[in-house]
């Protein structure tokens, strides 16, 4: 069963795909053998959408806006650098339809050319195909770049199936790898001429748009195509102001909800963030008020857990927005701030996922993504706002340096084989 296909309507109902006219380029360099080598800087925009969107820096800096339109030149090396651990989570990928395995896409691999190339590469396995790194070490074996090395004919290895799975690693494992980066080359013999696209090999709804561009940065092809079939989440006003999704229907007071959860709210960042938590438990109460469908406790579960998970991962965007948690160094185990920080990138990402593969799970068995029933107060309670004694608990651990053992690589599906689904980490 396909996991990650369910097209959330209500999600992108108020976003369209704008892009700007002139894709972004690469910041580009001529190397000692005097090849042009080019580099885009990716990291992730985690509050402009439930999961976040791709963001890029090339030639001129920052890209502008979240999933750009990149261009890339026939002949040229490209590098993908996922340094930022707003990657985490997010492995890149490249196809030719958006979201690539996702949502039953081909992508960029040895044994796959693209719609219209009359290209014989297919029978040798030398397509172009992205090339995954760590470092300066290739994780494939894979080669269709004569600037990097003997090219290779027969070979499927591209370096994903060790590339991907250290991104379910745990965060501080994943922080003190080496820099994870992505090398790609379309030769100019190929005549494939279409748009393809870039896109998180975990987390689906999150492509964008590469073009091929000539040596001015011009594109060449004008029109958008292959389509991408969703829009662009767009972050209400009042998610702007608590770094959340979805919870403008959802401010106090609420016909559904209690008068307030957070008591002796107060002013500055805190409050905001306490009003932010008022909004983001009433929006988890009310998705939490459902029916059974189909005697079917499978579909009660997850509709239940669902809400509960977007609950979290608001719960840590809103905290990070606030600023309440600002972190230096990720790494460091002895800050309070930085240990919170890092719980909440594990929290936001893998819980995403998560919440994906639920509504996947509710799509196979032909049950609607949501089944909510309408519980009002029937009278408001009481809230005693009392400073009661707290009943004493174990101390917590202190921080250690020790890192969390990473678990072993294990190797994943190609995209021929995939139907979209996640490795369901747990935090």
């Amino acid at each position: 069963m396909k996991f990650l296909s369910i097209t959330l309507v209500a999600l992108f109902a108020t976003a369209a795909n704008a892009q700007v006219a002139t894709p972004c380029l690469a910041k580009c360099v001529l190397n000692a053998s005097g090849n042009k080598e080019c580099t885009f800087e990716v990291t992730r925009d985690q509050y402009a959408s439930e999961l976040g969107y791709f963001k890029f820096s090339g030639a001129n800096g920052d890209c502008g806006i979240t999933n750009p339109t990149l261009g890339i030149e026939k002949g040229v090396t490209y590098y993908f650098i996922q340094k930022d651990y707003s990657n985490y989570y997010h492995a890149l990928g490249f196809a030719y339809g958006a979201d690539g395995a996702l949502d039953d896409q081909p992508e960029l691999e040895p044994g796959i050319s693209g719609e219209g190339s009359t290209s014989d590469c297919e029978a040798t396995n030398s397509c172009p195909a992205p090339m995954y790194m760590q470092g300066d070490d290739m994780l494939g074996k894979y080669n269709n770049n004569p600037n990097l090395g003997d090219l290779t004919t027969d070979e499927d290895d591209f370096g994903l199936d060790n590339y991907e799975p250290q991104f379910f690693y745990p965060l501080y494992d994943w922080l003190g790898a080496d820099t994870y980066k992505v090398a790609l080359f379309y030769p100019v013999d190929n005549d494939f001429s279409k748009d393809f696209f870039y896109f998180c090999h975990i987390h689906q709804y999150m492509t964008g748009r590469i073009k091929f561009v000539d040596a001015t940065g011009s594109p060449l092809n004008a029109a958008d195509e292959p389509a991408i079939p969703y829009g662009y989440e767009t972050p209400s006003e009042y998610d702007k102001t608590c770094g959340t999704s979805g919870l403008e229907a959802f401010q106090l007071p609420n016909a559904e909800c209690p008068e307030k959860f957070v008591c002796n709210r107060p002013d500055g960042a805190v409050g905001k963030f306490a009003e932010c938590i008022d909004s983001m438990n009433c929006a988890m109460l009310v998705g939490m008020t459902t029916n059974v469908n189909d005697d079917n406790a499978i579909a009660l579960f997850n509709h239940q857990m669902i809400p509960h998970h977007q609950n979290a991962v608001n719960m840590c965007k809103a905290l990070l927005n606030s600023g309440e948690a600002d972190c230096v160094d990720l790494e460091d185990e002895d800050d309070a701030a930085c240990i919170t920080a890092v719980i909440c990138q594990e929290i936001i990402n893998v819980q995403n996922a998560q919440i994906q593969t639920m509504r996947g799970v509710l799509d196979s068995l032909n049950l609607k993504p949501t089944d909510d029933c309408v519980v009002k107060l029937a009278v408001d309670p009481v809230f005693l706002e009392t400073s009661a004694p707290v009943p004493p608990t174990t101390a917590a651990p202190k921080g250690t340096k020790k890192k969390t053992k990473a678990p072993k690589k294990a190797k994943t599906k190609s995209s021929k084989d995939k139907a979209g689904k996640t490795d369901g980490a747990m935090v």
